[in-house]
């Protein structure tokens, strides 16, 4: 039974990259500002957090992932990068979305990986569904007045032009 549930995860990560790849635009819809920013997410300590109130003002870094995505983790390590490097210029935040990962599955993930930034739990995809991300991973950096700079499949190389 294991098997086959692996099986399916496997192909339906498949299914998304390839869509992805086909049709780029797709990872990331229409949303121009930070409108998501009020809403309020479990965190993997399992206490809620107000977005708005975890950026402070600051440019953000939203990355959409999931512990089951295979992207997700490639381009994990080149966010929690850009999260030491850029410590205190902007804010990083994870967000676990599909609804598949427990609170739990996802502070394992945590400890596993390192991560130091913030890490929240999207059950129902509602700030997925606000950005328009429909395909993970994805990124997205909103600037101080929550306006997105930057959206895309991976983190840019360098965040200096958009601070």
């Amino acid at each position: 039974m294991r098997r086959h549930k692996r099986q399916r995860l496997q192909l339906g990560t498949l299914l998304v990259s390839l869509i992805v790849a086909a049709f780029p635009s797709l990872a990331a819809g229409p949303a121009t500002s930070g409108r998501a920013m009020d809403m309020v997410l479990l965190s993997d300590l399992g206490q809620e957090v107000r977005l708005s109130e975890l950026a402070g003002g600051k440019p953000t870094l939203l990355f959409f992932w999931a512990t089951w995505c295979t992207g997700c983790r490639k381009v994990q390590p080149t966010v929690s990068t850009l999260a030491e490097k850029y410590k205190g210029r902007i804010q990083v935040i994870g967000i676990n979305t599909g609804g598949l990962d427990s609170v739990q599955a996802v502070s394992d993930y945590r400890k596993r990986n390192g991560i130091t930034y913030p890490l929240l739990l999207d059950r129902t995809n509602q700030v997925a569904g606000a950005y328009g991300i429909v395909a993970i991973p994805a990124v997205i950096v909103l600037d101080r007045n929550g306006q997105i700079r930057f959206r895309d499949l991976a983190p840019p190389a360098t965040l200096e032009d958009l601070l």
